[in-house]
């Protein structure tokens, strides 16, 4: 489902319940995610409709690992023929086709994790892929696209944030944009380092935080669930 409006220069596609992005240089795309096995079709149908031809895709790059993000992987990867970026931390689980599920940040979803993981782990997996490149703070990145790379670890431990031009971050799952007075993302393993990445977005200048889940996060929206959440 197209999510995308004139403002942007990118493009917004939802892949279920997650949403990835397209970024344009030079005639080229840089997928920021993959998405969900089921809704595939959909992506190459609307990659159809703005005409774009698949193998303009050069580059997937994978915030973290999760089911969610990875699912059509594989499918994406044999009609463009792209390179897969991943952090080197979670490069293992996606050659597995398995990253486990986050633990919750609150009741309900503490719930949901301990049935992703001890009930239905299955529920998990995907077509396991190897990645091209392997990404760790301070690495070159292989392309000429105006984005540059933070690691921002907390939801998961490899994850990675996409700053583009300076203005915009495509985040994974490290905020979500579900509530309009928090962003805490609803699953996260580590929340020391959860904050640390804050921290570290929010020193990024960028004014806009897009998740895969939910709405746009504003900058006021971050600091405000920062001092909230982590603020002494």
């Amino acid at each position: 489902m197209e999510t995308s409006s004139p403002q942007h220069d990118f493009l917004i596609f939802r892949s279920g319940m997650t949403h990835i992005y397209l970024l344009p240089h030079a005639g080229k795309y840089l997928l920021v995610d993959a998405g969900m096995k089921q809704h595939v079709k959909e992506f190459f149908s609307y990659l159809l409709k703005k005409n774009i031809e698949p193998s303009r895709i050069t580059h997937v790059l994978l915030t973290h690992t999760h089911y969610d993000h990875t699912g059509a992987l594989s499918h994406i990867l044999e009609l463009t023929h792209s390179k897969v970026l991943v952090h080197k931390d979670e490069a293992d689980s996606l050659a597995k086709g398995y990253t486990p599920a986050p633990y919750g940040t609150r009741l309900s979803t503490k719930v949901i994790s301990f049935l992703g993981r001890k009930i239905f782990p299955a529920y998990s997996k995907y077509d396991p892929v190897e990645a091209d490149l392997l990404w760790e703070e301070g690495s070159s990145l292989p392309w000429d696209h105006p984005v540059r790379l933070i690691h921002t670890p907390g939801h998961t431990e490899g994850s990675i944030s996409v700053i583009w031009r300076d203005r915009d971050a495509f985040v994974g799952d490290t905020l979500f944009g579900y509530e309009k007075d928090d962003c805490l993302p609803w699953f996260a393993n580590d929340l020391n380092h959860l904050a640390q990445s804050w921290e570290k977005l929010l020193d990024t200048g960028c004014e806009t935080f897009y998740p895969a889940h939910g709405r746009p996060v504003k900058r006021e929206l971050l600091a405000h669930a920062y001092q909230r959440h982590f603020g002494s």
